[in-house]
C-alpha cells in the first residue's frame, strides 16, 4: 500500500474514534441530567371510611363508598355472606330509595327524578329487620325542572323609560358600520311597549326601578 495511503487511513481512522468517543460523552451527559421518572402506585383502596353521592343530572346521582376493614370486624361483617344496605334520604328523614352491595368498595348509579330536595345516603347493616347505620354522606340539593320567573322582589337593573331609547341612541350611533337602523328601532319600539305593559301591570312609579 502506498504510504501516503496507509497515513490517511490511520488519520481517519482516529478521527472517527474520536467522533465516536465524543458522541458517548455527549450521550452520557445528556442522560444524566434527564430527571428522574417516579412511579406512584394508585392503591386499590384507602380503607377509609367514605361515601359520597354527586348529582349527574335530573335523574341521575352517583354514589361511591368504602367500609373500611375496621368498621366491618367491629360490626361482625361477612362480606362474603352478609350484605351492606344503602338508603337514600330526604332531609326530612324520608326514605327514598334503596340499594344493596356485597363490596366493601363500590359504586352505584340512582335513577329517580329527586325534584328539589336536599338528599344524603346512608350505609349500614339490618339484624332482624332492623337498619344499623354505618356511615352517613354528604348531603346535596337536587335539581330543579321549574324555571324560575322574577318576582315583584327581584330587581332587574334597567331603568324605567331609559333603557329602551338608550339602546336606540346606540343602535343610530352605529347605524355608520352598514346596520339598517330602522330596523332596530322597529325592534326597540316592540321594547318599549313590552316595558310600559309591565309597568303598567306592577304599577310602578315612574321613578322606580323596574322589578
Amino acid at each position: 500500500m502506498n504510504p501516503k495511503a496507509d497515513d490517511l487511513v490511520k488519520e481517519s481512522m482516529k478521527l472517527e474514534n474520536d467522533f465516536s468517543s465524543s458522541s458517548h460523552v455527549i450521550d452520557t451527559l445528556v442522560k444524566e441530567g434527564e430527571p428522574v421518572v417516579q412511579e406512584y402506585k394508585i392503591p386499590d383502596r384507602y380503607n377509609k371510611d367514605t361515601l359520597r353521592i354527586l348529582m349527574v343530572n335530573t335523574e341521575k346521582y352517583f354514589v361511591y363508598w368504602e367500609v373500611s376493614d375496621e368498621t366491618l370486624v367491629k360490626n361482625n361483617i361477612d362480606l362474603g355472606k352478609d350484605k351492606l344496605y344503602f338508603k337514600v334520604f330526604n332531609t326530612d328523614n324520608q326514605e327514598l330509595y334503596s340499594f344493596e352491595s356485597s363490596f366493601a368498595l363500590g359504586k352505584y348509579y340512582v335513577k329517580r327524578p329527586f325534584e328539589n330536595m336536599n338528599v344524603y345516603v346512608k350505609v349500614g347493616l339490618t339484624k332482624e329487620d332492623d337498619f344499623i347505620e354505618l356511615i352517613t354522606s354528604n348531603t346535596v340539593h337536587t335539581f330543579s325542572s321549574q324555571v324560575n320567573l322574577p318576582s315583584s322582589e327581584d330587581e332587574v337593573w334597567i331603568r324605567k323609560k331609559m333603557g329602551w331609547t338608550e339602546v336606540i341612541r346606540s343602535t343610530i350611533e352605529h347605524s355608520e358600520q352598514g346596520v339598517s337602523s330602522a330596523k332596530y328601532i322597529e325592534e326597540m319600539e316592540k321594547i318599549k311597549h313590552f316595558i310600559e305593559e309591565v309597568e303598567e301591570k306592577q304599577k310602578f312609579s315612574s321613578s322606580s326601578v323596574v322589578k
